[in-house]
């Protein structure tokens, strides 16, 4: 017979699993559905499941995550030379990608509005491409932060989780 502590870690393992896909597809939430997961078994097993500050910290990771994509966009666009147009050219090139919500438009937009906004700023094609492959290195180092949160995440989940053996 299946317990109720054994049908949670069931769902929450099987919100792990997609959580952690999710970080490789840009369109599935990743962080977001590991902290659901945290989330349903901590309301549905209280005291049994993980203490209250591990709770808080996915929670905290987890919006983190929500704005590591424009900030690290942004970020990157100015570390390669773009002004503060060109920077905001990759957040609003992301906030589009993901309104269109496909693989293509996640990753291009936030190049072409880097590069659109440096060249509408009068900048050569050759700076704006420099603000477009830092939008690029900003994505991926968003990428890298959000994997590397979702795996605390999932890792801090068992550490802290009561044995019930």
């Amino acid at each position: 017979m299946i317990t109720a502590e054994g049908l949670a870690l069931a769902i929450v393992v099987i919100l792990f699993l997609c959580g952690f896909a999710g970080s490789f597809l840009p369109v599935l939430p990743g962080t977001f559905i590991v902290w659901l997961g945290i989330f349903i078994h901590k309301i549905w097993l209280g005291d049994a499941s993980v203490p209250w500050t591990f709770f808080w910290i996915a929670t905290a990771l987890t919006l983190l995550c929500q704005v590591l994509d424009p900030a690290c966009a942004y970020l990157g666009a100015k570390k390669f030379g773009a002004t503060w147009r060109g920077a905001l050219g990759a957040v609003l090139g992301g906030v589009a990608g993901i309104i269109f919500f496909n693989l293509a438009g996640l990753i291009i937009a936030p190049i072409v509005g880097a590069i659109l906004f440096e060249l509408q700023n009068n900048r050569n094609l050759k700076q704006a491409g420099k603000a477009g492959a830092g939008a690029i290195v900003g994505g991926l180092a968003a990428f890298a932060l959000k994997l590397v949160f979702t795996c605390i995440m999932i890792a801090g989940f068992f550490f802290y989780l009561p044995n019930r053996s």
